[in-house]
């Protein structure tokens, strides 16, 4: 089967409250991500790597930010064609509530039009919360070889990551690999120490997409198009499909945080980066990082562009950041642009774009409550 008979649908509509301020004007799949990537830039590779050439993003917003990283989409082989390309639908949240304030429209009509546009024989359909290498063309081979309808891409992990994720799916699965049941993670079995959860990831055929769309059309069911497929699952015979390698759950500021400086941990980071596919994003060209003599630099990782005359310590940094002397940074990861003062000291702190702090300011988050400050601020003492 030629890959560019799957199409892929991106739904960057999930909640982003509580990733704010760091989500006040992008999406999930806009953040910044180990120095140099955005969350968006592992999808996009899955389907690069598995030579689709027909992506359809719906942004629950304006999306300025995905414009700005994706441009064409030539850097993952997703320039414009007959029937390929990325085509970008914003503004889903404002539809939603347009259609439930009784507004005359066809909440459907983008995706029914990308699905025909793109001439995809098979879809699959991806959230972007979650962070992971995913190999599209072993769960398009998973699924040709089973009976069911479609197949959802689990993971399976400690039942400590389910805790403060009450509304996570759970899957339980038979000796066949078929879905038997789909939970709550705050109704599954309290006996089980290990869960297979839903990465909110789906591979079916383009026709029963348009099936389950017909579906919602005629019971009045209006849903993005993952938790549409998830509203319709129980009623159909479900393939399974387990994911072994590096998985997060970006859905809060702890776990955004935490997910970074995994990348601090040599194992991590090579599941994430290191697999059978390698991750792309957009180029950008740069002097190399400059270390003084006074820079203690020890277990941290540095995009390029950056001077370094201080103490970085268990810590990302991003682009063209300037860290003068005397200044320790600790546990935190700090983004493009920003300029730390002299005796400055920052400890799990997160710095959006273009923060500046003075001389001589002291920002000491702790594990359990990281410090945010947002993009373009600046802090004097």
């Amino acid at each position: 089967m030629k890959m560019n008979s799957i199409c892929a649908i991106l739904n960057l509509t999930e909640d982003e409250k509580a990733l704010k301020p760091l989500t006040q004007a992008r999406p999930i799949a806009s953040l910044p991500f180990a120095s140099r990537y955005r969350l968006i830039d592992f999808n996009l590779s899955s389907i690069s790597h598995a030579e689709i050439n027909s992506v359809g993003i719906f942004i629950a917003g304006s999306g300025r930010s995905i414009y700005d990283h994706i441009r064409s989409g030539s850097v993952w082989n997703l320039e414009s064609g007959l029937t390929g390309g990325i085509f970008t639908y914003s503004q889903q949240l404002l539809k939603e509530i347009q259609e439930h304030n009784g507004d005359d429209m066809d909440y459907y009509m983008n995706h029914k039009e990308f699905i025909a546009r793109s001439k995809g024989e098979y879809v699959i359909v991806m959230g972007s919360k979650i962070l992971a290498n995913v190999d599209i063309k072993a769960i398009m081979q998973h699924h040709l070889a089973k009976d069911g309808a479609l197949t959802v891409v689990y993971k399976t992990v400690p039942r400590s990551f389910l805790e403060n994720r009450p509304d996570e799916k759970v899957l339980k699965i038979d000796r066949d690999e078929y879905l038997v049941r789909l939970t709550d993670a705050k109704d599954a079995p309290e006996d089980l120490e290990r869960l297979a959860i839903s990465m909110n990831m789906y591979f079916m055929r383009a026709d029963k997409m348009l099936e389950l769309i017909q579906r919602a059309e005629a019971e009045d069911v209006q849903l993005d198009s993952g938790k549409l497929i998830e509203h319709y699952m129980p009623e159909y015979q479900i393939n399974t499909y387990e994911y072994t390698g590096y998985m997060a759950n970006i859905d809060s500021i702890p776990a955004y945080f935490n997910a970074n400086m995994e990348m601090l941990e040599k194992n991590k980071f090579s599941s994430l980066f290191h697999g059978s596919q390698n991750v792309i994003t957009k180029v950008k060209n740069g002097a190399p990082t400059y270390y003084s003599k006074e820079a203690h630099v020890k277990n941290a990782q540095f995009a390029t562009g950056c001077f370094v005359e201080g103490t970085v310590e268990d810590s990302l940094i991003f682009r063209k950041v300037n860290i003068a002397k005397g200044a320790e940074v600790r546990k935190s990861i700090i983004m493009q642009g920003a300029e730390i003062g002299e005796g400055a000291i920052l400890e799990y702190c997160i710095l959006d774009k273009n923060v500046t702090i003075g001389p001589g300011v002291t920002l000491k988050g702790t594990k359990d409550n990281i410090v945010v400050i947002e993009k373009n601020k600046t802090l004097t003492v």
